[in-house]
């Protein structure tokens, strides 16, 4: 303890003034008697002289002079000494990806525990800079370092969750690096449920854990080869400590089918699961029981229906060219080259005006690529087999009798060629992309190899989306989502058909909760499922739960002020000293 105004004790010299006024009162009263003879020669009474200066000290003048003695020790300022932890700058990383969402023992969620760690971080060391992230796969500033103190923790306890993934450290470092670096934060707190991996060792780690969940982390559906109906792909993973009996219901909003299953502890099972009677084209997949991250227990998948493609014709027509693209996508034909998606020049020279997407097979385009003489060809050559329009090709099977030499432009991609003959080549200018076929279709054996659909599936699939062959998956919260390939973009609905503003132009649109998107275009509607990222649906193992950070920094002394109890215990005293001479007057006037 100490004390901040100390001369206020010469004070206590006034303390003098009260002893002398104390003193200098009548301390005998005259009474009137009936007689006097009655007391004649009877011995004084004996005292001791402790008796005598107890009959001097009066209780009155003890109570004066305590409160005194209070007044002055309140106006002397003691303080109580204490030294409290704070730092120059502080930032706390809150995890808000979708896994924070799950429910603790106590009916509150990580998230909310997050927030409880966080608030004890501020009251335990202030700092005179404190920046609040929300660390996801698309991370947040909650509040800059310039930020009021007093608004922080009304900015913890308003934020929430995202559905979006785990964040990872480069990202966090490359957002502390917005708010001034590292280095400016003595301590770099992160409140999640599980470890961030590669982690900068100064960084401090508080996880929050609580609450089992039993999740399906994956759902595919393909249409069965024989039209029947389709058949699903559904991945579980039971991360508790018991067995699980769970039922596994897919619908496609016209019919359902279910399966019964058991997973064990820890155990994460894949299973098939046939549907024959399905003729939607919008699937969701559920698992019962419920959990305490009921977000993972429902998955969406939407099958691409194939677009048809709009073709204008230029030349010759070739049935083996015709059949390849209807391999693809249905054709349908236009008569203008602005109305289509693809314009085909077989056999024959296009004018230089000619622009979009173009097929060019056995042809030229005047003052762009010219064909010259035609020679024997020999083997094929592959010049760039990681070119995106060899994708699933094997150019190895292809048998080219001979084919034209051409004049082409300088900035042409030679795919695959013989002997200097170009055979497949790409083009790309601003206002034309380019696909040549240098051979007539009847100089090769492309008619009768299974490749030449998948050429011109490549060709197509730049110009309007299609179903895939291999990948049947749907997209994570917060993944970038394509909208090319379905025409031109008109409107986008969220899951609860609120329309999703886009800007114009846009080409990628990220989900931000679970469902399907609508995307409405000049070529229909298409819906886009969107789901929880299956990371979010494992807990971190027990052994990596730490407990709290040590809390570090500079100390910082600071001082309880005590006057105010001392100036209520001099106000008390007076009350009493107040009381005991009132009642003392009281006795004294019935004594007469």
């Amino acid at each position: 303890m100490t004390l901040l105004n100390p001369s206020a004790f010469y004070l206590l010299l006034a303390s003098l003034l009260v002893l002398l006024l104390h003193f200098l009162r009548a301390r005998e009263r005259r009474r009137s008697v009936s007689a006097l003879f009655l007391w004649e020669g009877l011995p004084g009474d004996p005292q001791s002289r402790a008796a005598r200066i107890r009959q001097q000290i009066d209780p009155l003048l003890l109570l004066q002079l305590a409160t005194l003695l209070a007044l002055v020790a309140a106006l002397a300022q003691p303080a109580w000494r204490t030294r409290t932890a704070s730092l120059s700058g502080l930032a706390i990383v809150l995890d808000g990806s979708a896994s924070m969402r799950t429910v603790t023992e106590d009916g509150s969620t990580r998230y909310d525990h997050a927030i409880g760690e966080a608030l004890t971080l501020l009251g335990r060391a202030p700092a005179d800079a404190t920046a609040i992230v929300q660390l996801s796969s698309h991370p947040t500033i909650l509040a800059r370092p310039d930020r009021d103190a007093q608004d922080l923790s009304d900015i913890l306890r308003a934020s929430e969750p995202t559905w979006y993934g785990d964040g990872d450290a480069d990202t966090l470092v490359a957002l502390l690096g917005s708010l001034g670096g590292t280095s400016r934060f003595e301590r770099v707190v992160v409140l999640s449920d599980r470890t961030v991996a590669e982690l900068p060792t100064a960084f401090e780690s508080i996880l929050v854990t609580g609450g089992e969940n039993l999740a399906l982390t994956g759902f595919s559906v393909r249409e069965n080869p024989d039209g029947a109906g389709v058949s699903a792909l559904v991945a579980a993973v039971n991360d508790t400590d018991a067995y699980q009996d769970a039922t596994i219901r897919i619908d496609d909003r016209e019919n359902q089918t279910t399966l019964a299953v058991l997973i064990e502890p820890g155990a994460a099972e894949t299973f098939v699961i046939p549907f024959p009677n399905s003729t939607g084209t919008l699937f969701t997949a559920t698992l019962d029981p419920g959990d305490d991250f009921p977000a993972d227990n429902r998955r969406y998948f939407a099958l691409d229906r194939a677009l048809d493609v709009r073709v204008h014709w230029i030349g010759s027509e070739n049935r083996y060219l015709m059949a390849a693209l209807d391999a693809v996508a249905p054709v349908r034909l236009v008569d203008a080259p602005a109305d289509a998606d693809l314009t085909v020049v077989h056999s024959a020279r296009a004018p230089a005006s000619l622009a979009g997407t173009i097929l060019l097979v056995h042809g030229g385009i005047e003052d762009l690529l010219v064909q010259v003489e035609t020679r024997p060809t020999e083997t094929v050559a592959v010049v760039e087999p990681d070119h995106s329009i060899l994708r699933g090709v094997d150019p190895t099977v292809f048998r080219i009798r001979e084919a034209p030499t051409a004049s082409l432009p300088a900035s042409a991609v030679v795919v695959l060629e013989s002997a200097g003959i170009p055979l497949l080549v790409t083009y790309e200018d601003p206002v034309r992309s380019v696909v040549y076929i240098a051979p007539s279709i009847l100089d090769t054996n492309l008619p009768v190899t299974i490749d030449f659909p998948l050429l011109i599936r490549n060709v197509v699939s730049g110009i309007v989306r299609l179903p895939s062959e291999l990948s049947y998956r749907s997209a994570d919260i917060g993944e970038a989502i394509s909208l090319a390939g379905r025409g031109a973009v008109e409107q986008l609905y969220d899951p609860d058909e609120n329309s999703v503003g886009l800007p114009p132009g846009i080409t990628t649109f990220r989900p931000a909760e679970p469902g399907f998107y609508t995307l409405v275009t000049d070529r229909g509607a298409f819906a886009i499922a969107a789901n929880v990222s299956a990371g979010e649906s494992s807990s971190p193992a027990a052994s990596d739960v730490t407990g709290p950070p040590v809390v570090v920094g500079r100390d910082t002394v600071e001082y309880l002020p005590l006057w105010p109890a001392l100036a209520a215990l001099a106000i008390l005293l007076l009350l009493v000293e107040a009381y005991v001479h009132v009642g003392r007057r009281r006795l004294m006037g019935r004594a007469q």
